[in-house]
């Protein structure tokens, strides 16, 4: 059994319209940018499937109702839980009419109400399928297993020694027959009596009952009787604790046993798992699971050297956690009777963990999933390493538009098949910071890449400012981006997102103003010019500006190219020789002198276009040669020095860096 849908109103950040979110079953995520609502979700789960009393480890109170912008509180708010493969048996929620007849419901809503003392209180009403009036019982929440992992967790603590730590819960998961928690009884109490016939354990006991005996005197004298622990199956769990064996462990030269280590690794050079260098041999611990053939003598050294521990406060914060998440899941995963759901939720799992360590982490739970088809787990995430791992229909991205919180499940966006393999695969971690973005810039290529940035810090539009993601497609495939932010209920989920293009006129073949792809730098003309200013925009552009203007998404085109765009002004022309004579010593001073005989300069820009069309590979090198030339006047402007030629910015950047921060 797992969550299907969830929909949150009037409950702290989301409003009377409220957020619906969609799970699969498996590993989902809730990503979006700080303060989206990521903690106010799994709180509203946390709150839903602690209903019952008993189990309650979070309350609802009357500070979590929503608050409008004109400082009015909501007078109810209403968690709705839809769920899938619901057993029949749970008849309280199931719901055989559902699309799929597994389906099942709960619904739980809190109002205001004064109490007899005329205190305002808040007032929990549940119920199951159908209406109010089908309430539900603690044996349908007692089916539904949750486990909250939050992200300010004590890891350390919660693995110590106590009678609630994970480690206790697991064992008492473990060993649920009486017979069995019995015969561990039955050790301890050996080992209790074992201990206490030595002479330092009597001579301890006998010197607390003389002075016991001194203080009390003959009236009020009592015994004691020491040991380990009580002897009840409850005391060993409570008494488990956990520490790290060391990775490698060290036979060193001057070791009893070095010889026989240096005969074994040398019988067994294959072996990853042992190593030699002038210190002596290195062996992983985990080679001792599998040794058949090595001599006792070289199985107790390697064995006693491994002995040594690290308490878990030595180790470090990520390490801890990892100890944790794996202890709570190997709990979840123990088959237990009459429990049909095993829900675990973790805030931020990435906290401490370096990003190749996120990606295991993910690959972890992913594999716990496969191995137990029970247990769900939902996260909340800010690290893009895990964002781009998680299966694009398993994502929900909170998000705010105009002082409102809006979620869309990727599940629901309008991406077609294709448009699914192709972002699972061009969704890396750089790419995958756009989610957590106040706003993006999609852009073609290289040159618009390198240059974006720069422009925008010298029309004072930091992008970093700004929070704006900058998201190189490398290509014109700007659709499944369109697709992935819209769907049929939600426009965009971004207010702020700019879409920076070539409008690629001149390019049909059965057209008029069709550029012939041969033509290089030389054979430029008036024509050549004349049908750049005359082209309209190809059928990709005009398709992409369709499908944007119907999302709210903005287009800006350059004309032709961003180099032609670029080259539309005589100073920015200099700076592209400059950049081109740095490329092509040789060929850089003939175009100069090409360029040098034109007058006009759409021409000559036209002729900078057709020079970079036939060396494209030249782009990024040009564009960075550019980028510096801006950088450079941005901190002359900043120091308020006279720049003789100022490089323009084409009207479509600008409005397109504007789009994306504040006029």
């Amino acid at each position: 059994m797992y969550i299907k849908k969830l929909s949150i109103k009037n409950f702290r950040a989301f409003d009377e319209e409220g957020i619906t979110l969609q799970f699969n079953n498996g590993v989902n995520a809730i990503i979006g940018e700080n303060n989206s609502g990521k903690s106010a979700v799994m709180d509203a789960i946390r709150i839903a499937y602690s209903t019952v009393t008993y189990k309650k480890d979070i309350f609802f109170t009357k500070a979590d109702f929503h608050v409008n912008e004109d400082g009015n509180a909501a007078e109810f708010a209403l968690f709705d839980v839809y769920l899938e493969e619901v057993p029949t048996r749970l008849v309280e929620i199931w719901n055989p009419e559902s699309k799929s007849g597994q389906g099942g419901e709960f619904h739980i809503r809190f109002e205001k109400v004064l109490a007899a003392s005329g205190i305002e209180k808040v007032r929990t009403i549940h119920w199951g399928i159908g209406t109010e009036g089908n309430p539900l019982s603690s044996d349908t929440f007692d089916a539904m297993d949750v486990m909250f992992l939050g992200a300010l967790r004590d890891s350390e603590s919660e693995m110590k020694p106590a009678r609630n730590s994970k480690l206790a819960q697991l064992l008492r998961s473990m060993v649920p027959e009486e017979n069995v928690r019995a015969e561990l009884v039955d050790i301890l109490n050996n080992a209790n009596n074992s201990l206490l016939e030595k002479k330092e354990l009597k001579k301890t006991k006998k010197t607390i009952n003389d002075n016991l005996a001194r203080i009390e005197q003959d009236f009020l004298s009592q015994q004691i009787d020491i040991g380990l622990i009580e002897p009840r199956f409850d005391s060993i769990a409570s008494s488990l604790r956990a520490w790290v064996k060391p990775k490698w462990v060290l036979v060193s030269t001057n070791d009893n046993e070095y010889p026989k280590a240096q005969q074994y690794a040398r019988d067994h050079a294959d072996n990853k798992k042992i190593q030699q260098n002038e210190k002596g041999i290195y062996f992983e611990t985990t080679v001792l699971e599998t040794v058949e053939d090595m001599v006792p003598e070289l199985v107790a050294r390697i064995s006693a050297i491994a002995s040594s521990s690290f308490e878990l406060y030595q180790n470090g914060l990520g390490y801890n956690n990892l100890l944790f998440m794996s202890a709570v899941l190997g709990d979840m995963a123990i088959t237990r009777g009459g429990v049909y759901q095993h829900l675990l939720l973790i805030e931020e799992p990435e906290a401490h963990l370096h990003p190749q360590l996120q990606e295991l982490v993910h690959t972890f739970l992913s594999d716990t999933k496969q191995g137990d088809a029970n247990i769900q787990i939902i996260f909340t995430s800010h690290s893009p390493t895990l964002a781009s791992k998680v299966d694009i229909d398993n994502i929900n991205l909170i998000y705010e538009n105009a002082h409102k919180k809006y979620c869309l499940p990727f599940s629901e966006a309008n991406l077609t098949d294709a448009n699914k393999k192709y972002l699972q695969k061009y969704l890396d971690v750089t790419k995958s910071q756009m989610f957590f973005a106040k706003g993006i810039i999609f852009v073609e290529g290289i040159s618009e890449a390198i240059l974006l940035p720069e422009i925008a810090k010298m029309m004072d539009r930091s992008l970093d400012k700004y929070a704006v993601e900058l998201v190189n497609v490398d290509s014109v495939a700007f659709t499944p981006f369109v697709n992935l932010f819209s769907s049929q209920s939600v426009q965009t989920c971004f207010s702020k997102v700019a879409i920076v293009t070539d409008d690629d006129r001149c390019t049909k073949k059965n057209e008029n103003n069709y550029i012939n792809k041969d033509l290089d730098y030389d054979d430029i003309n008036s024509d050549i010019s004349n049908k750049l200013l005359n082209g309209t925009p190809s059928e990709r552009c005009n398709e992409l500006e369709i499908s944007c203007k119907a999302v709210g998404i903005n287009v800006f085109k350059a004309t032709k190219t961003l180099e032609y765009a670029l080259c539309c002004d005589e100073n920015n022309i200099e700076y592209f020789i400059e950049a081109i004579k740095n490329e092509y010593s040789k060929l850089g001073p003939v175009l100069e002198q090409k360029i040098n005989k034109l007058h006009n300069i759409n021409e000559k820009a036209a002729c900078v276009w057709l020079f970079i069309r036939a060396r494209d590979k030249c782009k990024g090198a040009i564009a960075q040669y550019i980028s510096q030339i801006i950088n450079k006047q941005c901190e002359m402007k900043k120091l308020g020095e006279n720049i003789e030629k100022e490089f323009v910015i084409p009207d479509y950047l600008k409005d397109a860096i504007y789009c994306v921060t504040e006029r």
